[in-house]
């Protein structure tokens, strides 16, 4: 075979490599849509896809061009343990990698905490994990890492407990501000409201200038924020309206006169 037509063949060979890999990637999610599921690891179907595809080409190509192998893995057979303790750590954290997907662990746009660093999962990639924190880095956290060291998700479901602080003077009527944040709670439309999440108001304590109470109330994750701000408005409104301060700190100074 000449090596013109090897060449075409080659290119061939790629090319139908990276159609069958967008069409079977697009039917995959298609089907999934069609089934009602949610795709949470689309970067990482995207990454062990192309893998695969990839690798079956090179396979086609080396017949191609009639490549032997076996002489070079022999000749590798000499500094095998050379090699074999270069790629020690990689080898680890792909299989690091491939227990991490395919257990379930982790999943694109999951919020965690990994051994002390916060963010959302972006892929999950062979060797790294890759993660974006809350004010826009992007961390690489390798997989072997991300399998062996605390994780924490910050939202295994789709709804949040919040913890709200307010404050009312010691000249309040409690019984009336307790009505008030438990109204408030009730009459807002992004808190949610189910037999299975149930929202509190506990008493926080007597604070140096005020008596505390803690409002515990559940939100979606995609209201969160909104959700929060609402109802921080609602209750200082509703206060203020029944007549209830909210105090800023005081300190009482006394001033004694020296005898003279």
């Amino acid at each position: 075979m000449s090596v013109p037509i090897q060449l075409i063949k080659t290119a061939a060979t790629f090319a139908v490599a990276y159609i069958v890999y967008r069409l079977l990637y697009g039917a995959i999610l298609k089907v999934a849509t069609k089934l009602g599921k949610e795709m949470r690891i689309k970067n990482t179907l995207r990454t062990i896809l192309l893998t695969i595809i990839l690798v079956i080409a090179l396979m086609v190509v080396l017949d191609i061009w009639q490549v032997d192998l076996v002489p070079y893995l022999t000749a590798l057979g000499i500094s095998g343990i050379a090699v074999g303790f270069a790629v020690q750590e990689p080898l680890s954290n792909f299989i690091c990698g491939l227990l991490v997907i395919f257990t379930g662990k982790l999943h694109e746009n999951d919020v965690v905490e990994i051994d002390g660093i916060s963010g959302t999962v972006e892929a999950i990639n062979y060797n790294h994990t890759v993660l974006r924190t809350f004010d826009g880095k992007q961390v690489l956290i390798p997989n072997k890492q991300v399998w062996s060291q605390r994780l924490i998700h910050y939202w295994p479901t789709n709804v949040r407990r919040f913890e709200l602080k307010v404050s009312v003077s010691y000249e309040s009527d409690l019984a009336k501000a307790l009505e008030v944040l438990k109204k408030c709670l009730d009459e807002e439309p992004l808190v949610e409201k189910s037999p299975e999440l149930s929202n509190v108001i506990v008493f926080g304590g007597f604070g140096a200038s005020s008596i505390d109470f803690n409002v515990l109330f559940w939100v979606q994750r995609q209201n969160y924020l909104d959700a929060v701000n609402s109802l921080a408005q609602r209750i200082k409104r509703e206060l203020e309206a029944n007549g209830i301060t909210i105090p800023f700190p005081q300190l009482d100074v006394h001033i004694k006169e020296r005898a003279t």
